[in-house]
């Protein structure tokens, strides 16, 4: 150093960064899930082989965000539908194929989720078209949403549109080539098995009762309202409404 040469002044210590705000916690089937209602069975559990892609769980969908009642990516039905659609997973497995299933059973606030987004974005022709209902069959446990898959692959074969295209392009019957081929196989192999399909929708099916069944609001998801407890948000139906992009995630308590 040289004579009168003021020592250097210290760097200032550095400035811890802030922790990172705790990622929200994900919904998981194992512990969040709720039991399905009695008499109705867990499809993940009756066919281990059939692909499942809920994509109400997720933004993935016509609405552009989660349904409620979809808090995790559940798939139930009713004891009769699903041993019915056992016996189409089997014959579809002996063909080198496999179900891919999108909904099943949707609970009540789901369907009023989709009446309230065709409100707000002016798509109310929808709901007079048929293609979303006010009231589903999907609420009452019998209704089904699927295609079909390579078995090995996962790869789903070629169905002329998307699921839940909700335009006439996905009337059935309205396909030419492969995908009418592939949607009449869907057709024919599910019809043999009591299920009806949906001419608007090729991947909709019901399993037809004499039973006048209700349509139920159990949620999927054990954090979220019981059914009879849920109420649908304030101006969700008004346009400029943003649905939540995710799910309020709290861990499960056991019921006293």
């Amino acid at each position: 150093m040289v004579p009168g040469t003021p020592p250097a002044a210290e760097a200032p210590p550095p400035v811890a960064e802030p922790p990172p705000a705790p990622a929200p916690p994900t919904p998981d089937l194992a512990t969040h899930q709720r039991p399905p209602p009695k008499g109705w069975v867990d499809l993940r559990v009756a066919l281990p082989n059939a692909r499942f892609d809920v994509r109400y769980h997720t933004p993935d969908n016509f609405t552009e965000a989660p349904l409620p009642g979809y808090g995790v990516p559940g798939a139930w039905l009713r004891q009769e539908p699903t041993e019915a659609l056992k016996r189409v997973q089997a014959k579809l497995e002996a063909q080198g194929k496999s179900l891919l299933i999108y909904d099943a059973y949707r609970p009540l606030r789901g369907t009023l989720g989709m009446v309230a987004w065709a409100k707000r974005t002016d798509q109310v022709h929808l709901l007079d078209g048929g293609y979303i209902a006010r009231r589903s069959g999907h609420n009452k446990g019998n209704t089904i949403d699927l295609s079909i898959v390579d078995a090995e692959t996962g790869t789903e074969i070629d169905m002329g549109t998307p699921w839940d295209t909700l335009s006439e392009a996905s009337h059935t019957r309205n396909a030419k080539g492969e995908a009418y081929k592939n949607r009449m196989l869907l057709r024919e192999t599910m019809h043999a098995e009591g299920f009806k399909n949906y001419w608007r929708e090729w991947w909709h099916y019901s399993f037809p009762t004499e039973e006048k069944l209700p349509h139920r609001d159990v949620p999927y998801a054990c954090f979220e309202p019981d059914e009879g407890a849920w109420k649908a948000p304030g101006g969700w139906d008004a346009a400029g409404y943003t649905m939540p992009a995710s799910y309020d995630v709290t861990d499960c308590q056991p019921k006293k």
